[in-house]
């Protein structure tokens, strides 16, 4: 068999190929109006192909379009003639019509067809449906809506929002799963929140490795899972919570929990140091069956509790804890175990009828916060007209008043008889730095001036606890300052306070709130 030869020829000029990248030496015009006809993804990406294709992206204007309303076409003429990259569009709707509906399409399909890194959207008196062309902006990193609609079948199967980092949804309503649907295609969201939206029943948050911040509120149920970074939960939900079983949280500081019908105490606290191990702060809030409490946490420094239904008793016994704050209808019996406590704020709204043991047992709960270090500040809001105090059924063992108070503030004082029970009830059980009142109501002003008259008559001290086994608050009261924070119109409601308190008040300011200064 012969062999055959195969001898490589010289190739001439005219067949080497040019290397030459011509497009990226086009005219920075032309490279902008090539821009203009791709979709803001491919736009974006010729960033990658040269350093002249860099410099034509960084070249496009930048815009932001704050509060778009209708008059905003002139506004809107840039984007219909090259591309641009918008770094926020904010629409604020404050009227209704068929023709605005028509505007806003107009608007989003125009800035959809641009790069656009925040959308706003705020629509206050009707439901706009989305556009099923704003799924497909892949840009997006801000999204913010308002009073829309969102419907479950303008996704398409494999779209995904892989640069959105924030979503807020407010007053939306859905149809189908559309919001669920929503959240299951952005898997790198650093921050969502969520309110008031209509036929939100479940909504699961499940493989989010970036969420560091979510606020549910007001959705039935709830559930999370693999959010190994987030920071902060906030839910408020009507039926329940979940955190699915054997999952932690390594990363979770900030915990806030309001339960309508859940004994999430029951299920959840106990395992509170091996769930959440760097918890730093935990708030209980209006959980119906949050009863007794035993919460025992190595890292955590502020607690709340508030319950409206019934008395919160138990232990806390956690050695880093520094704030302790409380909210409910009765005095609890909660034993706080922390060496490094320093501010103990209490909130009590009080509807029944108060009588001495009331102030009795208000005194023996607030001598367990006598360690040194420990600023006391107490919140009352007495919706009884029914208070008694009697003095006369008190005894030296029973009644020694505490001086470690910081701040005594009443929020609203019923209309009341009682008004000097409720002075003397106080001022025998704590010796506050600051009493202050919010004027309110005529039932406030009648307080205020009492309160003043009793503070300011020194010669009541004479004569005021003859019969007594202990010395009254006044024996003790060296000086009094009264406080006017003034402000710069005067309120309504003032105009139809008690004549003599609003007369009092012309004397020495006006203001919201009055205070006033001791020196015990």
């Amino acid at each position: 068999m012969k062999k055959m030869m195969v001898f490589a020829r010289e190739s001439s000029k005219s067949d080497k190929i040019d290397a030459k990248d011509r497009i990226s030496e086009l005219p920075e015009p032309i490279k902008r109006h090539i821009l203009f006809f791709m979709c803001p993804e491919d736009a974006a990406r010729t960033t990658v192909l040269s350093k002249t294709w860099q410099q034509t992206w960084n070249s496009l204007r930048r815009l932001s379009f704050e509060s778009v309303g209708l008059d905003c076409t002139k506004t809107l003429e840039i984007p219909h003639t090259e591309k641009v990259i918008i770094q926020k569009f904010k629409v604020l709707v404050l009227q209704e019509g068929a023709a605005l509906i028509s505007c806003i399409d107009e608007w989003l399909e125009l800035v959809l067809g641009n790069y656009i890194n925040e959308l706003h959207l705020y629509i206050l008196f009707f439901e706009y449906t989305l556009p099923k062309q704003m799924f497909a902006a892949k840009s997006l990193a801000i999204l913010n809506l308002m009073g829309c609609r969102l419907v479950e079948s303008f996704f398409d199967e494999n779209a995904k929002f892989t640069r959105l980092k924030e979503l807020t949804l407010e007053n939306v309503v859905q149809d189908g799963n559309a919001i669920q649907e929503l959240l299951n295609r952005c898997p790198m969201l650093d921050a969502f929140s969520i309110d008031k939206c209509l036929n939100v029943y479940c909504l699961k948050l499940f493989i989010l490795p970036n969420l560091k911040m979510a606020k549910i509120n007001r959705v039935r149920m709830f559930s999370i899972n693999e959010a190994p970074n987030l920071h902060t939960l906030c839910c408020r939900v009507k039926i329940s919570i979940l955190f699915l079983p054997r999952t932690t949280f390594n990363n979770l500081r900030k915990l806030s929990i309001r339960i309508g019908y859940n004994g999430f105490d029951v299920m959840y606290l106990p395992r509170l140091n091996s769930m959440f191990p760097l918890l730093e702060t935990l708030d209980l809030n209006d959980i119906k069956r949050l009863g007794e409490v035993k919460i025992s946490h190595d890292r955590l420094e502020s607690l709340s509790l508030s319950s409206k239904f019934n008395t919160i008793t138990g232990q806390i016994d956690c050695k880093n804890l520094v704030s302790y704050k409380y909210e409910g209808k009765t005095i609890p019996s909660l034993l706080i175990k922390s060496p490094r406590l320093q501010d103990v704020q209490l909130k009590l709204l009080t509807d029944y009828p108060l009588d001495t043991w009331w102030f009795l047992r208000l005194k023996q709960y607030l001598e367990t916060f006598k360690q040194p270090g420990v600023l006391l500040n107490l919140q009352l809001q007495i919706e009884s007209s029914m208070v008694e105090f009697n003095p006369a059924l008190l005894s030296e063992q029973s009644i020694c008043p505490l001086t470690n108070f910081k701040h005594l503030r009443f929020l609203h004082i019923e209309s009341s008889q009682n008004h000097r029970d409720i002075i003397d009830g106080m001022l025998w059980t704590i010796h506050p730095e600051m009493i202050s009142v919010k004027l309110l109501s005529q039932p406030d002003s009648t307080f205020i001036k009492l309160l003043y008259e009793n503070l300011m008559d020194r010669k009541e001290k004479l004569a005021c606890c003859n019969g007594y086994q202990i010395r009254c608050w006044r024996h003790y009261l060296k000086a009094v300052e009264l406080i006017v924070e003034e402000t710069k119109e005067i309120p309504e409601h003032y105009q139809i306070l008690h004549k003599v308190a609003y007369d009092f008040m012309k004397d020495y300011g006006t203001g919201e709130e009055v205070k006033f200064k001791f020196t015990w």
